[in-house]
């Protein structure tokens, strides 16, 4: 397993917290309005019928659309949690799209930003691992 820094590794947990939440609303308002259509549906006859159904194949189709933006948030912050540079790609696609989202996606896309495309500190050449029952002189 890659080594991540904890900037990137903390970039990612907020991407999939945010793309997690938006799934729970997404799906919150896809069940009230769901229940709503269901309720018209079922007192319309004839015609009025027929449209609805229509309306409600549309409703459901930009339902799925809607949902997969944030489901592919959360896969990016897992594939970039995993070291792969598609995750890295992902997750800065949703940091710039979430500055519009103001003020937490603002925050969390800043802070991505800064945290995915700055240098990677560089791993220190000397650095001396002291086992438990070693001396260090």
């Amino acid at each position: 397993m890659p080594v991540i820094d904890t900037h990137v590794r903390v970039a990612a947990w907020l991407h999939i917290v945010q793309g997690a939440l938006a799934v729970c609303v997404i799906v919150f308002l896809g069940m009230i309005f769901g229940f709503a259509g269901a309720a018209a549906g079922a007192s319309a006859q004839g015609r009025d019928a027929n449209i609805l159904a229509w309306v409600a194949s549309f409703g459901v189709a930009l339902f799925a659309f809607i949902l997969a933006f944030p489901l592919l948030e959360i896969v990016g912050g897992v594939m970039l949690l995993g070291g792969r540079s598609a995750g890295r790609v992902i997750t800065l696609v949703f940091s710039v799209l979430g500055l519009i989202n103001i003020p937490i996606g603002t925050a969390i896309g800043a802070y991505s930003l800064w945290a995915l495309l700055r240098e990677a500190p560089p791993a220190p050449a000397d650095a001396v691992v002291v086992q438990p029952g070693m001396r260090s002189t």
